[in-house]
């Protein structure tokens, strides 16, 4: 290992290169947003700061509701001087492509330093890699500047702000680091690709060039009623358990998670609907930050744009939850009557080929996905000029294969990390081949703006047509799911 030193136009920067591989770790782009900037927009840190021990920043912190198997109990301990990043580039990089990691979570919980976001694989093949940290939960994405009368300043926008700020620093330092400030990708998974979707909403401003968003699109905001609803309830909440108004800007970080974690989003419902998105913490279209035709901007804005799902996404939460487990079509419908206004019928009818010994499960599972991931992600790819669209399908053995091809699982591939003892155990033997197209496909698209390869000719999303078929090998085909969108999105009823 040798030591390294970068001096930036921010500050002078420490890092270790191991195996040919520069790594920063836990470089602020932002002050502390602890005591007295708690809940207020992030604050730029002063240039000249220097950063002499390259170690995991400290993460947000993190509204763990149920640990799942996609828990990570590897993550630095929370803080909330958490508004670090950390960088990976080649040894001797200069004016490389640069990717910006924006990591998911349901705006809940993840990490710059997640197990799954190794930073060696895509930095090996000659890019600078950048993962950052922000706000979550009830720290990042909670409005309340309105129902407390102005006493706790947060917009919920908080979070974006802080990717924003992340992603400048970035523009700002890293040709230092080897990297082409004017080739800039922000990439993310899940909440990451919702981030990505509304960093476009904000205004691009020349801060990136292109973007990929998997597993995610334009939607999950909240209007200004809803984010105050939500208000409303954690002010509650936080009374039920003796914290007044007054008391929240001092209050310890640790119970005012304890409080988030009480929160279910369905109680925006009114018991006759269902609420989407699926989360209560999420960024709100105030019309300062997120202007309400803030998804104009995909039609407006000069970028290129990755977008692309998994086969199966919500097999993640259905196969362990007990509503979809021998689903009747009474419950099945009952369900469905909360989130469609009409067309229930030729809902089934579109999907019967998902019914499994007159269980509705799957059938359920598969609407799901459509409707909360497929659908919007399509929707990007229709509005941008310049886009790519993608269905990722290789299935997991995990639970005797009743996960499939589910949310997040096509992350190892994409970091190189497949053949780890953890994450071997969630793909099939062809994980390597797997690996190569996604790796290959993702840097070609940050390099050039095209994700085409040497064996693979990947045809511009159009009129609904040209998905990328990923699995063991590669190929374009016709979107499978066009009516079924349309159908959903005819009936739904927000």
């Amino acid at each position: 290992m040798k030591i390294i030193t970068i001096k930036s136009p921010s500050g002078i920067f420490s890092g270790n290169c191991i195996n040919n591989v520069n790594t920063f770790y836990g470089i602020p782009y932002a002050e502390s947003c602890a005591e007295k900037n708690r809940w207020h927009a992030p604050k730029k840190l002063e240039s000249n700061h220097n950063h002499l021990k390259s170690i995991r920043g400290s993460s947000a912190y993190q509204t763990v509701l149920n640990k799942s198997f996609m828990f990570d109990p590897t993550l630095p301990d929370p803080s909330e001087d958490c508004l670090n990043l950390n960088i990976a580039s080649p040894k001797d990089a200069s004016n490389l492509p640069v990717m910006i990691w924006i990591h998911g979570g349901a705006f809940l919980t993840g990490s710059a330093n997640g197990a799954l976001y190794s930073m060696d694989t895509l930095a090996l093949k000659e890019i600078i890699l950048v993962t950052i940290n922000y706000r979550l939960g009830p720290l990042g994405f909670l409005k309340l500047d309105e129902v407390t009368n102005g006493l706790i300043p947060s917009t919920g926008n908080e979070g974006l702000l802080d990717q924003r700020l992340a992603i400048q620093w970035v523009k700002e330092n890293i040709e230092a680091f080897g990297g082409n400030p004017e080739n800039i990708t922000i990439f993310g998974e899940s909440a990451g690709a919702w981030s990505c979707a509304l960093q476009v909403g904000m205004g691009i401003q020349g801060d990136f060039q292109k973007v990929i968003c998997q597993s995610g699109g334009g939607d999950a905001t909240r209007t200004i009623d809803s984010a105050n609803q939500w208000g409303e309830i954690f002010i509650s909440k936080c009374h039920d358990n003796n914290i007044s108004i007054n008391d929240l800007t001092s209050t310890p970080p640790e119970k005012l998670i304890e409080v988030a974690k009480l929160m279910r989003h369905i109680e925006l419902s009114d018991g006759s609907s269902w609420v989407m998105p699926e989360v209560g913490f999420a960024p709100v279209v105030d019309n300062v930050v997120l202007k309400k035709n803030y998804i104009d901007n995909f039609k407006t804005e000069s970028f290129n744009l990755i977008a692309g799902v998994t086969l199966d996404e919500y097999k993640l939460w259905s196969a362990f939850h007990p509503l979809y487990k021998d689903l009747s079509r009474e419950n099945l419908i009952k369900r469905l009557s909360k989130i469609f206004k009409h067309s229930i019928e030729d809902i089934i009818e579109l999907y019967s080929d998902y019914i499994d010994d007159n269980h509705y499960g799957n059938l359920l599972s598969s609407i799901m996905t459509d409707l909360t991931f497929g659908s919007p992600v399509e929707e990007l790819l229709k509005k941008n000029k310049s886009s790519y669209g993608y269905i990722f399908t290789p299935q997991s053995p995990l639970l005797n294969g009743e996960l499939g091809a589910f949310h997040a699982s096509e992350l190892p591939y994409l970091f190189g990390v497949q053949n780890n003892s953890v994450y071997k155990k969630w793909s099939p033997d062809f994980r390597d081949q797997t690996a190569k197209i996604m790796q290959d496909s993702w840097i070609n698209f940050a390099k050039n703006g095209d994700p085409s390869t040497n064996y693979f000719k990947w045809e511009q999303f159009s009129n609904s047509s040209n998905y990328a078929l990923i699995g063991d090998s590669i190929t374009n085909i016709n979107s499978p799911f066009k009516e079924r969108y349309q159908l959903l999105d005819h009936a739904k009823n927000f």
